[in-house]
């Protein structure tokens, strides 16, 4: 196996790097791969699967490979806004919303706000995208009662800039929590990859300069787009 993949690697580096591939540029089908290398379809899947892991190429559902841009590099103990962070990296960032909903939400959603269970969320589901290519759906959940209103903002926009421009609100410090674990269906599907594949799942509570929660995000990342960098001092 050792050697089929090095075979497998070898020659898709070779069409990136002969400049026949760009990034986000779709490779040769698997059957054609397996015919031209000499492979069986499991042997070469399993070897596209490791370059996926290397963050060398990615799969998406009935579409194919792909060969992968480069990450984006997250710095979890900054402030962050995605649309800042991307475009400082030459990446062009764009948000679709995929629903909003007023709903009583889970005991650690109420419970992190300092509410009751019978209060009531503005429960926010966007997919954002760089370059085209979806990479993170994320759950915002928002206080009605603090936040009246939300429905009214350009939310395919900066929530943090909305937030600021209608509430007077401003995010202090950030607070994150960082797991792996598998994507649900409702997760995988927007990302175009199958429910089950593992993602990377970012925990984030923001406050304002008061202390106070301002909202509560879960994001869901494809683990080969996103990249950690922390300094310390």
């Amino acid at each position: 196996m050792s050697l089929a993949y090095d075979d497998i690697k070898t020659h898709i580096c070779s069409l990136i790097g002969g400049g026949r591939l760009a990034a986000n540029e779709k490779l040769p089908s698997e059957r054609e791969l397996a015919e031209h290398l000499q492979l069986t379809r499991i042997t070469l899947r399993d070897g596209l699967n490791r370059l996926e892991g290397e963050g060398l190429i990615y799969r998406q559902n009935r579409r194919g490979w792909f060969v992968a841009p480069q990450r984006f590099v997250m710095k979890p103990a900054h402030k962050v806004d995605f649309n800042r962070m991307a475009e400082e990296q030459g990446f062009h960032p764009s948000t679709r919303v995929l629903q909003l909903r007023r709903q009583q939400q889970r005991r650690e959603i109420y419970q992190a706000f300092g509410q009751e269970k019978s209060s009531r969320f503005y429960a926010l589901r966007r997919v954002r995208s760089l370059d085209g290519r979806a990479v993170m759906v994320e759950d915002s959940f928002l206080p009605i009662e603090r936040f009246c209103g939300v429905e009214e903002l350009d939310l395919s926009g900066s929530v943090t800039a909305q937030l600021h421009a209608r509430y007077g609100v401003s995010v202090s410090r950030e607070q994150c929590n960082i797991q792996m674990g598998h994507l649900e269906e409702c997760y995988a599907e927007p990302l175009g990859i199958h429910a089950g594949a593992l993602g990377l799942k970012i925990l984030r509570l923001r406050y304002d300069t008061q202390e106070r929660l301002i909202d509560y995000n879960v994001e869901h990342w494809l683990p080969h787009a996103i990249e950690m960098e922390v300094a310390t001092r």
